[in-house]
């Protein structure tokens, strides 16, 4: 009897409690981003490298994508970073061959006739980070969940809680494109192939396997020769070291790279290969927002060194 009286004062007291104060420090948080995102820049910053962020001297990658946030134009940065409109910047750049084929794109989630898609499908705002949906079988879905899971993340502003500006700006979407074919054998998952460009220049590829969606993934760093390099990963990937074979297109995939980053200070290009092809992923122009804490200080110093402001 007195366990079940237990049970219920922390099932009507202590749980409504927590959240009351999660939903406090969310909106704190929201408003803060909202007025004033530098600071937010600044205490992200501390918080993932342990030091001040330094504006008027800036050195590391962390610390001049920061200061490209509040000091240039960030109108490029904006229309990049939106996954419906970065499909024409590779129509520009010539490499449209690149392109993961498109379903549709929507702003309205009841507009979406999911008989007009193909039993394999995935599911994406524009505008975000993580939201995605991979549809392996059209007849399974959850349609009036999904349709709500994907209002939530129209509604939402993504870029208020971490200062990166460009994302406001972006109109939400919802996009459909081609669901890719894992056919690697070293990943339960598609391998993304993410490149650091500086200057124009390719720095690094990080690979990405085993990934799970909101769970974790493990990586690894390499050369434009393909060595690995574990010395770059650091935070909690610093245990999660997958090497994976050099993919026979490497060279394909790195012209990508070089003719997408061109004209660019920094940018991390991602991307997939599927049956032997390179497909575009997405630009990032501030990975984890411009607080990347798994990426080792030196080089993360050294790119920084790189970057012409």
């Amino acid at each position: 009897m007195k366990i079940n009286i237990t049970k219920s004062i922390i099932k009507d007291v202590f749980f409504p409690v927590v959240w009351l104060k999660r939903m406090c420090f969310y909106y704190v948080a929201l408003w803060k981003g909202k007025h004033h995102p530098q600071k937010v820049a600044s205490e992200r910053y501390k918080k993932a490298m342990g030091k001040n962020l330094d504006w008027d001297n800036p050195k590391d990658l962390n610390e001049k994508i920061n200061w490209m946030k509040f000091n240039t134009d960030l109108s490029e940065w904006t229309r990049l970073s939106d996954k419906f409109r970065v499909r024409e910047y590779l129509k520009e750049r010539g490499r449209e061959d690149l392109l993961v084929k498109l379903y549709g794109v929507w702003e309205n989630v009841y507009d979406i006739d999911f008989n007009a898609l193909p039993d394999k499908f995935v599911l994406k705002s524009n505008h975000g980070c993580g939201t995605v949906i991979l549809v392996n079988d059209k007849n399974s879905l959850d349609i009036p969940r999904v349709r709500k899971q994907m209002n939530d993340w129209l509604k939402n502003r993504y870029g208020i809680l971490t200062a990166e500006p460009q994302y406001l700006k972006i109109k939400p979407l919802i996009i459909a494109e081609e669901l890719l074919e894992n056919d690697n054998p070293n990943s339960t998952s598609l391998i993304d192939y993410k490149v650091f460009c500086v200057e124009g220049d390719i720095y690094c590829i990080m690979t990405c396997a085993n990934r799970t969606i909101g769970k974790g993934m493990e990586a690894m760093f390499y050369d434009t020769e393909w060595n690995p390099k574990p010395e770059m990963l650091a935070g909690k990937h610093v245990h999660d070291k997958v090497c994976i074979p050099k993919p026979p297109c490497l060279d394909e995939l790195l012209k990508a790279a070089k003719d997408l980053s061109e004209g660019h200070h920094f940018v991390r290009a991602d991307f997939y290969i599927s049956k032997g092809k390179v497909y575009f992923g997405e630009m990032t122009f501030t990975p984890k927002g411009g607080y990347t804490d798994t990426v080792s200080y030196p080089h993360l110093l050294k790119m920084g060194s790189q970057i012409v402001l």
